[in-house]
């Protein structure tokens, strides 16, 4: 190549253009990204979206060195973010990964449906009885709830005794298998 062909604006909105540069380059690029990603499989698909990326934009260049200089730190760019964004994944995997028993997740998924049941039936309690209820879960005396819903105390008293029926008779056969599982 001489001195002019170097010199040669790059115009890669044109298809051949395009085409004939990328079959020019892809192998170049895939050896040189394989040495940040070992896989060839993952540089292949990286150098597809980089391409494809590339051709959308429809971008030109001023010469020849421009465009390798675009192409070769690009690649780099686009290998050091998916080695990034892997770590991360796998840092992020490995905060989900711990070492449990297979006893353990399975005590996990029950306790998970066990909390969905109970919520549910929970929500079967009228509204009134359930807002009660659901003060008296966070530790307000009566005398705190009837002031804060301006209702009787004996009125709390009854959404309380009314709830606990309620959810022992709903939860009964629950708690006798949460007992046995214990």
């Amino acid at each position: 190549m001489g001195g002019k062909e170097k010199d040669r604006r790059i115009d890669l909105s044109e298809t051949a253009r395009f085409k004939a540069e990328y079959e020019q380059y892809f192998s170049a690029l895939k050896y040189f990204a394989l040495h940040y990603i070992g896989d060839e499989e993952i540089v292949c698909d990286l150098l597809q979206d980089f391409f494809v990326k590339l051709w959308e934009k429809g971008e030109s260049f001023d010469n020849e060195l421009a465009f390798k200089t675009y192409l070769y730190r690009s690649v780099r760019n686009n290998c050091l973010c998916y080695l990034r964004d892997k770590r991360r994944r796998e840092a992020h995997m490995a905060e989900y990964e711990p070492e449990e028993t297979e006893e353990a997740f399975v005590n996990r998924i029950i306790e998970a449906e066990i909390y969905a049941l109970i919520n549910e039936v929970f929500e079967e309690l009228p509204m009134a009885t359930r807002r009660v209820y659901q003060k008296s879960l966070e530790g307000k005396t009566h005398r705190e709830i009837a002031e804060e819903l301006n209702i009787a105390i004996n009125t709390i008293k009854k959404h309380k005794n009314n709830a606990n029926h309620y959810l022992r008779i709903r939860l009964e056969k629950l708690l006798s298998l949460i007992v046995y599982l214990g």
